[in-house]
């Protein structure tokens, strides 16, 4: 008796546990398709940042790898395989970092929520800029960037960018792992030159990103929306 009993708590356990992942699956799917049709409206009519108002001209991966140019004039985006989408800018000053290569990154960017419509993290605003510019180790090996957010050091002040800021909330979970780059933002730095301006005429590199929630940081992903990015890099001291 107590066997059969055994066996149909089991039972009824694992049918309990596989309705609640049908549960979870389905409200994952639902969060995908708001996700999705999101991405498709703002492709065809951006609703803020620089491009608002005109839509984006999506070409595939192989063909921007014939010779890594945006049209920015015919406001083209790469979609790449992975689901990120990349406008190059500016390519910028310097060189592409290459495998082997360790370098100090200074970015400031403004980060919005495509599900929300809505301007969510900055760190260009012209009175907040100098001191709340985002700050990163990265080191490129076998053509894949890893990145670790730094403090700033101002004045003898110790200071956080938003990203480092807001990342325990934002861009992760505890202590070590917030402060990892999400691997969407340095994806960029395959294509784009990292250097300080020296001449007249040098320029800091630029992109414009859209980032699929699982590309992007922990929040995005934990709530399945996509991120739009208009951000700079420049290669620090």
């Amino acid at each position: 008796m107590k066997k059969k009993l055994y066996i149909v708590t089991v039972l009824l356990a694992i049918v309990f546990v596989a309705m609640t992942s049908c549960d979870d699956y389905a409200s994952y799917a639902e969060q995908r398709d708001h996700e999705l049709s999101a991405l498709s409206r703002f492709i065809n009519n951006p609703s803020f940042g620089e491009i608002k108002g005109k839509k984006i001209n999506v070409i595939s991966e192989e063909e921007f790898l014939k010779d890594t140019i945006t049209d920015v004039s015919k406001n083209e985006f790469v979609r790449f395989n992975n689901g990120i989408y990349m406008q190059i800018v500016r390519r910028g000053c310097g060189n592409i970092m290459k495998d082997g290569e360790s370098a100090t990154v200074i970015s400031r960017f403004r980060e919005y929520n495509i599900n929300g419509d809505s301007l969510q993290l900055w760190n260009d605003d012209v009175y907040y800029g100098q001191q709340l510019y985002e700050k990163f180790e990265v080191r490129r090996a076998s053509g894949t960037f890893n990145g670790m957010f730094c403090t700033v050091e101002d004045s003898n002040t110790t200071l956080h960018g938003q990203m480092y800021r807001y990342g325990a909330r934002t861009y992760g979970t505890n202590s070590i792992y917030h402060k990892i780059v999400p691997m969407g933002l340095l994806m960029p730095l395959s294509y784009v030159k990292l250097g300080r301006p020296a001449n007249d005429g040098d320029e800091i590199a630029k992109v414009r990103l859209i980032l699929p929630h699982d590309q992007g940081q922990a929040e995005a992903d934990r709530y399945v929306y996509a991120c739009y990015y208009e951000i700079t890099y420049e290669k620090g001291i």
